[in-house]
C-alpha cells in the first residue's frame, strides 16, 4: 500500500496529540457528533494505519503515557478520521458481567457517519457513555 507523507504525518500527530485528549474535557467532545463534518468526506489512505501504528510504538517506550489500549487507539482513530472532515466519535460501552459486584467490562471503538454498530461482536450489551451537557 502507498501511503503519502501527509497522510502518515497526520496519523503521527492525532497519535502523539492522543493523551491530551484523554484528560479534562477534550475526551467529552470526542464522544459528541463534529460540527463540521462532511458525511462525503475521506481520510487519507495510511492515515489511520499510520496513527495506530504510533500508538501501538509510543506505549512500548518506559514510562510512557500512551497505552495500546482500545481507548487510546480510538481517540486517535477518530482524531485522524475528524482532521479530514469525517463525522465520527468515540463510543465508551461497559457493562457489569455480574451485578452488583461483579467485573466491568469496557471497551472504546469509533462510529462513523450511518454506522452505529460497535466494531466487534458481542459490544452491542455495552451501556454506551454519554458526554456531559
Amino acid at each position: 500500500m502507498i501511503r503519502t507523507a501527509g497522510a502518515v504525518l497526520a496519523g503521527a500527530r492525532a497519535a502523539l496529540r492522543t493523551p491530551r485528549w484523554l484528560g479534562g474535557e477534550r475526551l467529552g467532545t470526542l464522544l459528541q457528533p463534529p460540527e463540521g463534518a462532511r458525511p462525503d468526506a475521506v481520510a487519507a489512505r495510511g492515515a489511520v494505519r499510520s496513527a495506530l501504528f504510533l500508538v501501538r510504538l509510543l506505549a512500548r517506550l518506559p514510562g510512557s503515557p500512551w497505552r495500546d489500549t482500545c481507548l487510546y487507539r480510538s481517540v486517535a482513530e477518530c482524531l485522524v478520521l475528524r482532521r479530514y472532515g469525517v463525522p465520527a466519535l468515540v463510543r465508551i460501552g461497559v457493562r457489569n458481567e455480574s451485578p452488583p459486584h461483579g467485573p466491568i467490562v469496557a471497551h472504546a471503538w469509533v462510529v462513523r457517519a450511518g454506522c452505529e454498530a460497535p466494531a466487534a461482536p458481542g459490544l452491542d450489551a455495552l451501556e454506551p457513555l454519554r458526554a456531559r451537557a
